[in-house]
């Protein structure tokens, strides 16, 4: 039986973005270092209403589940992983590109507004890093939005439905093995997303025959792709608990990952990544799936595809071809 590896890694710097697809990357107790830090959000106009409990104004965030032309917006990580180059390639407006700083220092922001943005029930800050990259994306979607950049303590909580019968206890490992309570930037609802490659396969297979070429893992948009060969059926994920990942080179043990609920998805699947338009019906993965993959007993009428989970110790560096065993199991 051939072994576990990691297939693919994904960021996706701006939540709703394309991807960028990395060789290695850091595990930071948010998740993958640089994965959601920035957000775009429809520009609040002076009547929105404060935070009860503070003096910052919420502001809406765009979703690629409403919004699929966001799929057109292409990020770029710089080899010395400093700058951020977001590049629009639609034909319904000039092809440019925007850099940014992919980790703009304090004092770049110093004096720039902040908004509360509430994400699956849990709220952190986001600070505006602009006018430039505003007018960048505001021209392309014809909407007034900002870019913002999480701020405050650089996190928010895990929102209660990824917990395990909302058990604190179910997102900390012990000390000594190197995990901490884990917090999110502006992911949905958890640190990471988990698939495999024999869900993919089965994923391509509900798809037209002329289809069936298409990276759909584009569209269910995980940030750790684990091939499982022809070692483990299709949508075993729904069953792990606990994944140990070792370095590829001396098989030394360097990450724990702890799988803590089947992800319900979202309209997010039938965004064609190509036109940023929803793709035609018969593609409409959220339907396909829905037929038997309505699993989820909390969530009953929405597919599932992947696994929710964080890893740890912060610090730890995931590689393609890092080596992946399951554990420990439930019946979840």
């Amino acid at each position: 039986m051939s072994p576990l590896t990691i297939q693919r890694l994904f960021l996706y710097p701006v939540k709703s973005l394309r991807p960028v697809e990395v060789k290695a990357v850091e595990l930071t107790n948010e998740g993958l270092r640089f994965d959601r830090s920035f957000i775009l959000v429809y520009t609040p106009d002076a009547a929105t209403p404060a935070d009860p409990n503070g003096d910052l104004p919420f502001a809406k965030f765009l979703t690629i589940k409403r919004v699929f032309k966001l799929a057109l917006f292409h990020p770029e990580i710089d080899e010395s992983w400093m700058n951020l180059t977001i590049r629009y390639k639609g034909d319904d407006a000039p092809k440019a590109s925007i850099d940014v700083p992919l980790s703009p220092s304090p004092i770049s922001l110093l004096g720039a507004k902040s908004y509360q943005v509430s994400v699956f029930g849990t709220t952190a800050i986001g600070v505006d890093v602009g006018d430039e990259v505003a007018s960048f994306f505001s021209t392309r979607l014809n909407a007034d939005v900002r870019l913002l950049f999480i701020g405050g303590t650089g996190r928010r909580e895990i929102p209660g439905a990824a917990y395990v019968g909302k058990q604190g206890d179910a997102l900390t490992l012990a000390l000594e093995e190197g995990l901490r309570p884990q917090r999110i930037r502006f992911a949905d609802a958890a640190p990471l997303l988990v698939t495999s490659t024999a869900s993919e396969r089965d994923a391509l297979l509900r798809l037209p025959p002329e289809y069936r070429e298409e990276d759909v893992i584009q569209r269910l948009r995980p940030n750790i792709h684990i091939d499982v060969h022809n070692s483990l059926p299709a949508y075993d994920e729904d069953n792990w608990s606990t994944l140990s990942v070792a370095t590829a080179s001396n098989g030394s043990h360097v990450v724990t990952i702890k799988c803590i609920f089947n992800c319900v998805r979202c309209l997010s699947l039938n965004a064609d990544p190509d036109t940023g338009q929803m793709v035609e019906r018969r593609r409409q993965l959220y339907g396909l799936l829905a037929s038997d993959r309505r699993i989820n007993t909390r969530f009953p009428h929405k597919p599932v595809f992947g696994q929710y989970a964080f890893a740890g110790p912060a610090g730890a560096i995931l590689r393609i071809g890092d080596t992946v065993k399951v554990t420990e199991r439930s019946s979840k």
